[in-house]
């Protein structure tokens, strides 16, 4: 798509009427994922269970598009290796609930993780297993502080993308390549970087990965992507289900003593999928790869880039980096006697979205905005 006013206007109609800078939070659908929910609505109500096929289309197309979000190419397993899930937590538990954990094992990762990445593993305390978490600053830290944080009983390593805070981008493929030579499980929760910042699971050594569709994938609730490797996912323990039995033919519904489970992606899919966030996330997955990663990156990095020059003339500090990867958050320390959470009403009052967290305002801006919206946050501050 071209970046005029009215092709940005039409594709991304929260434009018209709002200042959208929390995409870390929830993102505005855009217009052709609102059509794409209605084309599920139609097509079940025109043609109900006839319409399966073009279901099963639609999750082949969505399972394609995240595996070129996410760089899994076929060495990896490609589309076969990409589960759809209901939100990011349930993949970092499918991990949790599915490795054959030992008393004295170590799951590492860090002291400002989101709880979705951090309650699966502190919860594996019942079979022993010990959770370290490394400090950070604001957010940041140094590779060599997880690996230090590794011995001969971790077993796991598990970390955000980009931390939800502040926006720091993890050193995961350093951490990743330590993990790999060593035999130990690496993750990221990605929901803070899929859509904003390129991925490629392959070159940052991941194991598995999980990320919901309702941030920078531009997609509704409930419907998000988890990745595994072939090698990974066969030492997972199956959730008990019935979709992702395996099955001589779509019929077959008899059960033996013992359930057997499908070695794909499908796998973790235990029953009914979010087929509303199946067409939806399809739709925003492809227009993301239709503007291209480097665009996408392009367009955020001109807002941000206004908004840390500007923020310190108005009196608040932008927590800075220092990155070469550049995410799509920017947090700020609010002046003396201010506070984030007043900072954050007092936009939302004047129809801009953003958000509070850890005491900074956070601010998130997506590819559909411009460069006059930082100055719309500057004047309001």
């Amino acid at each position: 798509m071209d970046f005029t006013r009215e092709s940005l206007d039409r594709e991304f109609p929260s434009r018209l009427g709002t200042v959208q800078m929390n995409h870390a939070a929830v993102s505005p659908l855009p217009a052709r994922t609102a059509a794409a929910l209605g084309e599920y609505a139609a097509l079940l109500s025109a043609r109900g269970p006839l319409a399966f096929p073009e279901l099963e289309a639609r999750v082949k197309r969505l399972r394609e598009a995240g595996a070129l979000l996410l760089g899994v190419t076929e060495e990896l397993g490609g589309a076969s290796s990409v589960s759809l899930v209901p939100n990011t937590t349930y993949g970092l538990s499918l991990v949790a609930q599915g490795m054959d954990w030992r008393a004295g094992d170590v799951v590492v990762t860090t002291e400002s993780e989101f709880p979705a990445n951090l309650a699966p593993w502190l919860d594996l305390a019942r079979h022993g297993v010990e959770v370290r978490r490394v400090p950070t600053r604001d957010g940041a830290y140094a590779a060599g502080e997880i690996l230090a944080a590794c011995d001969g009983r971790t077993r796991l390593v598990s970390l955000s993308l980009v931390a939800y805070h502040t926006g720091f981008v993890a050193p995961a493929a350093e951490v990743g390549a330590f993990c790999r030579a060593r035999g130990i499980a690496f993750g990221l929760d990605a929901i803070q970087a899929a859509g904003a910042i390129p991925v490629d699971v392959g070159a940052l050594g991941a194991d598995f990965l999980s990320a919901d569709g309702h941030k920078w994938m531009l997609g509704p609730e409930g419907c998000g992507l988890f990745f595994t490797t072939p090698e990974f996912r066969a030492r997972l323990r199956p959730p008990s289900g019935w979709l992702n039995l395996k099955r001589s033919h779509p019929s077959q519904y008899a059960l033996g003593e013992r359930p057997e489970y499908v070695d794909d992606a499908g796998r973790f899919e235990i029953g009914a999928l979010p087929m509303p966030g199946v067409f939806a996330l399809d739709a925003s997955i492809r227009l993301l790869l239709e503007i291209g990663s480097e665009a996408v990156g392009r367009r955020i990095r001109a807002v941000l880039s206004l908004l840390e020059e500007g923020l310190p003339k108005v009196g608040w500090e932008p927590v800075l980096h220092g990155q070469e990867v550049r995410s799509g958050i920017l947090a700020a320390r609010p002046p003396a006697g201010s506070d984030a959470r007043r900072a954050m009403r007092h936009l939302e009052s004047n129809g801009v979205a953003c958000s509070a967290r850890a005491g900074f305002l956070r601010l998130s801006p997506h590819v559909a905005n411009e460069p006059d919206d930082a100055v719309r946050v500057l004047d309001l501050l």
